[in-house]
């Protein structure tokens, strides 16, 4: 397919889709700030042109300022880094340019990906946050400046934004996207993942990085589905309940087997050793600018990895070992569905003075199955909510199939 030709007979070429973007950029990026660094509008239209074919062909890529880039700087959000260029880029990438795809710039992240909010604002309420650490991505993608986006998620990044904004955000099975030239917070959870408007644009990015091919349509009739509120819904507020609610009523009208799924005994402390793990594992991920920088971390950055420093080491192996029998616990538990609905946020997105809480998310990253985020409509303030979907391992093409049927039953 030629990316200036379009991919249907209906649907903007890639060519106009660019043009679109660059003028959603001019018109908002001065309120949204979704970016750090962009290439030349000239250079764009010159890449677009000249996109290879594949699964991305002519899809523009925004990229976390935490994933390295050959020819824009990464300075992960940080002083520290300031002006610093990798002159590489990392293998997630390289493999979306092979697939077609074209880097618009580097988005915004928190510092270091981390909890210090940055300036980007959420689209539909600039006093509103975009959510964290992804915020650039997320922002974009819901504001049209870009057709795509990467993210990265150690508790809640991916899924936690995309809610907010009002996107469809995808975090994959662990280690099925390979995070070469990601700056690390927590090696045993960080994930690549990926941001877009739609369900079928996210399998595509899946299928570019994995070579898991994007699943055909489901229908949800043949979909078995389960509603879990998890150990954390007391945290769920009403925006959230009725989010989870409408979803539910909506798979259920489409002919999906919708069932309630009771607490998972190996997961009631699996919130806990998720929070243990990412701790002691950012503590010790970050010794080099503790050393050379301190002076230069913000001061709730140096707050958490000294909280980091108080997980022992016998403390760090027990959560791991947790995090094993938590694992075990839910792909047992898992058996018979497609996918698992539940929360993955609180409800709104708060004030921009915080990222928000990734209480719905933290455990589900830990287990290391694919989480993928479905708008499901507006709050009490009409502000974007999103729901959950969530798999087991490596059944990553099973919960988009799922997320398309979800997306396509709240629509009808």
């Amino acid at each position: 397919m030629d990316p200036t030709t379009g991919p249907d007979a209906t649907g903007p070429t890639a060519t106009e889709r660019l043009e679109d973007e660059l003028a959603r950029i001019d018109q908002l990026e001065a309120r949204v700030r979704a970016w750090v660094a962009r290439a030349e509008p000239a250079s764009l239209r010159d890449a677009v042109h000249a996109a290879p074919a594949g699964p991305l062909q002519g899809f523009t890529l925004g990229v976390k300022d935490v994933i390295d880039t050959a020819e824009l700087p990464t300075e992960r959000g940080s002083p520290i880094y300031r002006g610093r260029r990798a002159g590489v880029d990392a293998a997630c990438v390289a493999l979306a340019r092979r697939a077609g795809a074209v880097v618009s710039g580097k988005t915004a992240t928190t510092e270091f990906a981390v909890l210090t909010p940055t300036h980007t604002t959420n689209p539909h309420d600039e006093t509103r946050t975009p959510g964290g650490s992804s915020s650039g991505s997320a922002a974009a993608v819901a504001a049209g400046m870009v057709r795509i986006a990467f993210g990265t998620q150690t508790a809640g990044s991916v899924i936690r934004p995309a809610a907010f904004c009002g996107v469809a955000g995808f975090k994959p099975t662990y280690h099925a996207v390979p995070v070469t030239n990601v700056n690390p917070v927590a090696a045993s959870l960080d994930t690549v993942g990926y941001f877009a408007t739609t369900v079928a644009d996210l399998a595509a990015v899946h299928q570019a990085l994995t070579g898991v091919a994007a699943p055909a349509a489901v229908a949800a009739v043949a979909l078995r589905i389960g509603v879990y509120r998890s150990h954390e819904w007391a945290a769920a507020d009403e925006d959230t309940v009725a989010g989870i609610e409408r979803a539910a009523a909506a798979l259920r009208r489409a002919g999906a087997t919708v069932l309630d799924v009771p607490l998972v005994d190996a997961l009631a402390d699996a919130s806990r050793d998720a929070t243990a793990i990412m701790l002691s594992e950012a503590a010790r991920s970050f010794a080099w600018e503790r050393a050379a920088h301190e002076e230069q971390l913000s001061r709730g950055l140096r707050s958490l990895l000294a909280q980091g420093d108080l997980v022992g080491a016998e403390a760090y192996a027990d959560a791991q070992r947790g995090a094993v029998l938590a694992r075990n616990g839910f792909d047992a538990a898992m058996t018979g569905f497609d996918a698992w609905l539940t929360p993955a946020v609180v409800g709104e997105a708060p004030p921009i003075a915080t990222t928000g809480d990734p209480v719905f998310c933290r455990v589900w990253t830990m287990l290391g199955g694919p989480a993928l985020t479905v708008p499901s409509g507006p709050g009490r303030g009409g502000l974007p909510v999103g729901v959950q979907l969530v798999g087991a391992r490596w059944a990553d093409a099973r919960v988009l199939a799922a997320g398309a049927a979800l997306d396509a039953a709240l629509a009808g």
